[in-house]
């Protein structure tokens, strides 16, 4: 279940060469190679300004490299014991909206070993830097135009976080991710707020489990959570997940890889004859059989269908990225410092301003880190373990799928939601092919009639976006041109999604205007 590392040889150097968080649009560097720092707004009340939150207060109007004021936030680590032998990072971004007050929202990426700075910066933060682009820009679909989020490097040994890494399980992680999460409650006099879990990839997880941990403490003080979301996520083995779905996703975008006749039927062959295609056949059906079938082993001989397809990829497109299937050469440079050979000229985090910008002491940052698990996670698949419960004790559990994912996929998803049970039935009774309506924008007409302007930022389309299908408390809801990440690759879509988990709208067929932006 090992998101982070390479499932072969062969895809650890596909992922060596490429930035698996896609491209943005290239900002042209004035003439004069400066740019003119925004002067500050007028600044406002902080709304969590105390003795108590001082130490962890950043300076927004003045933040490296930024030109503009990023608002109102606080930064720096938090002990994770007695569970733990260190401390966790945080980054805290409080809200202006007024629906906001009594609720804090919770960003976790995946790895496992991932920064989840990463999701900041580049998908639903404040500001984003994403790849190619010269400098930050304003995000104009925050989620912090919606809710309190903070975003948090975990397991220790993550990111910001300090190691060791002492966890070898799930139940780990939650014990010492929850002593952390006592201690921001505190910190911030939270106490009794809403909270919501959201997150991506291997975040899949860590998040229910997180959630598991969360409502056993029978403290709704400290851990009043509300609902969790969790997007193109690791919730069960590899068979289900990557390798079942391998094909049939490569005959429906088989334009995009344009491989070759010979290929193309051999690995349908495999695929008929490891059992993927009979298995995904009778899985994918609504309501699910009694006798549900078991996934083919992909050990098998000839059954490492989805190795071999991206192989074939990269064969034909170099530039092939596994996380977002459309994407071309050439390689953009990024300043997260992911390992490609574009490479970038900076690893922002690793900036020595940065870093004592945010209160915590000089570090080696990298995006993805060490090792978390020494011996791998040893724990059973989120789906197998607590999810359903979590389910049944929130009635707001939502799963987002990016269709242009080829690493996690959303026909492996759906098949794994089809073998669970919750709230009295087995799987959906009734096919997830409902609508998932974005609202359009001004900013969109602008752009569509040939005004808006250069550089592009309010980059989220607008209508039938993808499906959204709700039964007994779980949200299935896919996005058409979504990739790994859908806050970065469909910020609208995102947007969306995060206002029904807030409660914001009623579903997520409603149409009319984004409730804030």
């Amino acid at each position: 279940m090992l998101i982070l590392a390479a499932f072969t040889s062969l895809v650890a150097v596909a992922t060596a060469v490429q930035n698996p968080h896609g491209r943005a649009a290239s900002f042209r560097k004035p003439a004069n190679g400066l740019r003119k720092r925004e002067l500050p707004a007028a600044l406002t009340e902080h709304q969590y300004l105390n003795n108590k939150t001082e130490k962890f207060q950043v300076n927004g109007t003045h933040f490296p490299q930024v030109p503009f004021d990023i608002g109102e936030s606080y930064a720096g680590l938090l002990s994770n014991k007695p569970h733990g032998e260190s401390s966790l990072f945080f980054w805290f971004f409080p809200s202006t909206n007024p629906a906001a007050e009594k609720e804090i929202t919770i960003w976790l990426n995946g790895g496992p070993g991932c920064s989840s700075l990463d999701g900041l910066l580049q998908e639903n933060g404040p500001f984003l830097w994403q790849s190619g682009v010269y400098e930050p820009v304003r995000n104009p679909y925050s989620w912090t135009k919606l809710t309190n989020i903070v975003y948090i490097d975990q397991p220790a040994s993550t990111g910001f976080s300090p190691g060791p890494s002492t966890v070898e399980n799930e139940i780990d992680v939650s014990n010492q991710f929850n002593d952390f999460w006592e201690r921001f409650i505190k910190t911030f006099s939270m106490e009794g707020y809403k909270i919501y879990l959201t997150g991506e990839s291997y975040a899949g997880q860590y998040i229910p489990y997180l959630a598991d941990g969360m409502l056993n403490r029978n403290d709704t003080t400290h851990f009043n959570l509300k609902g969790i979301q969790i997007n193109d996520p690791s919730i069960n083995d590899d068979d289900v997940m990557i390798y079942a779905p391998a094909v049939a996703a490569l005959n429906h975008y088989s334009s995009v890889f344009a491989l070759n006749d010979t290929f193309m039927t051999e690995i349908n062959h495999r695929a008929d004859k490891c059992g993927y295609t009979k298995f995904l056949d009778t899985a994918l059906t609504y309501p699910p059989p009694k006798n549900f079938p078991t996934a083919p082993d992909p050990n098998k001989p000839g059954c490492d269908v989805w190795d071999e397809i991206v192989k074939a990829a990269i064969y034909v497109n170099p530039c092939f990225n596994m996380y977002h299937l459309t994407d071309f050469c050439p390689f953009l440079w990024d300043e997260m410092g992911f390992p490609s050979l574009a490479g970038g000229p900076n690893n922002y985090f690793n900036s020595t301003a940065v870093q004592a910008a945010l209160n915590i002491p000089p570090t080696n940052y990298a995006v993805c880190g060490p090792r978390i698990f020494n011996d791998g996670d040893n724990s059973v698949p989120s789906a197998l373990g607590p999810l359903p419960s979590v389910i049944e004790r929130t009635n707001n559990v939502l799963i987002g799928h990016g269709w242009y994912d080829y690493l996690l996929f959303a026909n492996g998803t759906l098949a794994t939601i089809q073998n669970m049970t919750w709230n009295g039935a087995q799987g959906f009774q009734r096919p997830p092919d409902g609508p998932l309506f974005v609202p359009y924008t001004t900013a969109l007409d602008d752009i569509a009639n040939g005004a808006g302007s250069t550089p592009w930022t309010a980059d989220s389309g607008g209508g039938i976006l993808g499906t959204a299908h709700t039964e007994r408390g779980l949200t299935f809801s896919s996005v058409y041109t979504a990739g790994h990440e859908i806050p970065q690759y469909t910020p609208g879509a995102a947007y969306r999604q995060l206002e029904f988990l807030l409660g914001r709208i009623k579903n997520l067929q409603q149409t009319g205007s984004f409730t804030t932006l």
